[in-house]
């Protein structure tokens, strides 16, 4: 059962279709983390800069929250010591 405030969105693995949950705000940041490095969407984002560091031992969800988290935290360092 997908808990209220997660959304669901639909993705396509080596394995096959698939799909991810995640906080609205994880995806807002995905979108915005894509816009801003120049992609159209996060699903293009989302295949060359999130994906392919996926270690096998960690759920994909969890890895997307730690590589946006990552990802905002090196902006906000950026913007603070830049």
């Amino acid at each position: 059962m997908l808990k209220n405030y997660l959304e669901q969105r639909h993705i396509t693995l080596a394995s096959g279709r698939s799909s991810i949950a995640l906080e609205r705000e994880y995806w807002k940041a995905l979108e915005t983390l894509a816009y801003d490095d120049g992609w159209h969407n996060w699903r293009d984002f989302f295949y060359v800069n999130v994906l392919p560091n996926k270690p096998d031992d960690m759920p994909l969800a969890s890895h997307v929250r730690r590589t946006v988290t990552a990802c905002l935290f090196s902006e906000y360092d950026k913007g603070r010591y830049g």
